[in-house]
């Protein structure tokens, strides 16, 4: 009898598992250890992934969105209706540094969406409530996660108002008692630290000085070898008790020789009247003598307003806190400038 490949080898399988299965009974009734035919083979479980994300691209974030997620449905009737409570989150900087990953601005607006939304919930429960905000609390700008979670692991309970430093946005002291801040405009940006000036150098100098500053900025103008040259070329010791200005470890009258942009990096000082009660020490970089000199007036404005709550008003109605947007119109193809247009001819 002729069989084909396929038949013998259909034969064979159902010949070899019939061997195994009288195999099997055999073993049972002889009490025997019954042997899988399998046993040589290097089978193992499969290890399942840790998180249902595991295969996307960035599965810590999306399984913190879908952790957020389930908090809104849970407690979905207490949103608050056309009102989100918003907070002050960490940067994206700073979120990707806790969450080692890499976010696009899109999506770290989608996290700050999630953040509110967590946020706007209004829980019954004062212990579920308090649990939710100790966890958004390591979201929030200011806090550290050692304020959160203490050396044991556990939810630190009295850190909900503990934050480790002041908002960076109007200025902070840091640990030396400097005050710093940071400024921009256009393509520059700045950073300033203010060291206040000892009281006894100040009263020594105030019956001694007489020249108002616009009096000083003029002779600076007409005579470089006057006075005013002191005021801004800070190195004299003659002038050092009116305060001492640097911009990238140069005198403010080397690095800014234009009368207008100096003018711009003391103003702040003439607004509140503190004109030589600080030594200042500047960092710029990027962008033009313009932009440059506007940045430094920022930063100093900002570090002022955090030394004094008396001259809040005072810096706030000078405008001096808000980050001048305006930047050069580009360039438009077909036109020689932004705006300028050819001559049209007819023919």
């Amino acid at each position: 009898m002729f069989f084909s490949a396929g038949r013998c080898l259909a034969i064979s399988r159902v010949g070899r598992f019939a061997t195994v299965r009288m195999n099997s009974q055999l073993a049972a009734k002889t009490g025997a250890e019954t042997r899988s035919p399998f046993g040589d083979l290097n089978i193992r479980p499969v290890k399942r992934p840790d998180s249902a994300a595991y295969f996307m691209r960035k599965p810590k974030y999306y399984d913190l969105i879908a952790a957020l997620s389930n908090i809104v449905n849970c407690h979905g009737d207490a949103l608050l209706q056309n009102k989100q409570a918003r907070s002050s989150w960490k940067s994206l900087e700073q979120m990707e540094k806790m969450l080692d990953i890499k976010m696009t601005k899109n999506e770290y607006e989608a996290l700050k969406e999630q953040l509110n939304q967590v946020n706007s919930l209004k829980i019954e429960d004062s212990e579920e409530a308090k649990t939710v905000q100790l966890y958004l609390n390591q979201f929030r700008s200011g806090y550290s996660h050692y304020e959160v979670v203490n050396d044991e692991g556990e939810v630190a309970g009295n850190d909900t108002k503990k934050q480790t430093k002041k908002s960076s946005l109007y200025g902070n002291q840091t640990e030396e008692g400097l005050w710093f801040a940071s400024g921009r405009r256009k393509q520059a940006k700045a950073y300033a630290w203010l060291s206040p000036v000892a009281d006894a150098a100040l009263g020594s100098s105030a019956a001694s000085n007489d020249l108002s500053t616009a009096q000083l900025l003029e002779e600076k103008t007409e005579n470089p070898d006057s006075e005013a040259d002191g005021l801004l070329d800070i190195p004299k010791p003659k002038f050092t008790t009116l305060g001492e200005v640097l911009v990238n470890g140069q005198p403010l009258a080397d690095y800014f020789p234009r009368m207008t942009d100096r003018e711009s990096v003391i103003f702040p000082f003439q607004v509140v009247n503190k004109l030589g009660s600080y030594n200042v020490f500047l960092k710029v970089r990027g962008g033009g003598h313009t932009g440059q000199s506007e940045a430094c007036q920022q930063a100093v404005a900002r570090a002022l307003y955090a030394t004094d709550t008396s001259s809040h008003k005072a810096i706030r109605d000078a405008g001096l806190l808000e980050t001048d947007g305006r930047a050069v119109e580009r360039k438009k193809t077909g036109k020689p400038k932004a705006r300028k247009s050819y001559t049209w001819v007819k023919r």
